[in-house]
């Protein structure tokens, strides 16, 4: 029987991005298993981590990948059901949740002006701070936003003992690679191979060669 990898897309990525990976996987001899996260009401992580055990109720044990907020998902997912996953992959990660000086000064201003602000200046302020995945969000996407960013996942992170591969860009700005280094300090059983030159994007810029690291990752000892 095929191996099964599930992979967890990031905040608002485009399926069809992922075609070229997946079909490189599919050609592997893996199955390959792309949920669309959902939209229809606000989750915290938790929450998306129960519908993906719901998703994938009547799947045996499996592989798990996620990439940027995915990788959030599966790292918790990972720590409430280890039962369900037999190896862990992450790329280019989300889940440390450390916030930047121009963070902590930006988003105060941003809620001390609340209703003074015009509708121009606000996507200018959190695009200061890079979040502009807020501005183009649903207004139930932004609740989810706003829960999602506080979340960090260092202490699900120590919970992990199965065997855990980092993949990651040495020049990623969103998920700096400081931050591949806490978790795998973090994590007891983790590699991390890092991209020279690699940035967010790796699944995109990168599919032979993340493909090729994820199969001789499910099929090492």
């Amino acid at each position: 029987m095929a191996p099964t990898l599930v992979i967890l897309h990031g905040w608002g990525s485009d399926l069809a991005r992922w075609r070229p990976l997946v079909n490189k996987l599919k050609d592997a001899g893996l199955k390959v298993v792309l949920p669309g996260l959902p939209k229809d009401k606000v989750r915290s992580t938790a929450d998306f981590s129960d519908w993906l055990n719901q998703k994938t109720k009547t799947l045996a044990p499996f592989y798990l990948a996620g990439h940027s907020f995915g990788g959030q998902v599966a790292i918790n997912f990972a720590a409430s059901y280890p039962g369900r996953v037999k190896k862990l992959i992450l790329i280019s990660s989300a889940g440390i949740r450390r916030r930047s000086l121009k963070s902590l000064l930006i988003l105060p201003l941003a809620k001390l002006f609340k209703g003074l602000v015009s509708q121009k200046i606000k996507p200018f302020l959190y695009r200061l701070i890079g979040e502009t995945d807020y501005i183009k969000a649903s207004p139930v996407m932004k609740e989810t936003m706003k829960l999602i960013l506080k979340e960090d996942q260092q202490e699900n992170l120590k919970k992990i003992t199965l065997p855990t591969l980092l993949l990651w860009g040495e020049r990623d700005r969103y998920t700096p690679l400081d931050q591949a280094k806490l978790m795998q300090s973090a994590l007891s059983n983790s590699q991390l191979v890092i991209f020279p030159g690699g940035k967010h994007g790796l699944p995109f810029s990168h599919p032979r060669q993340i493909k090729e690291k994820i199969l001789w990752f499910i099929g090492s000892k």
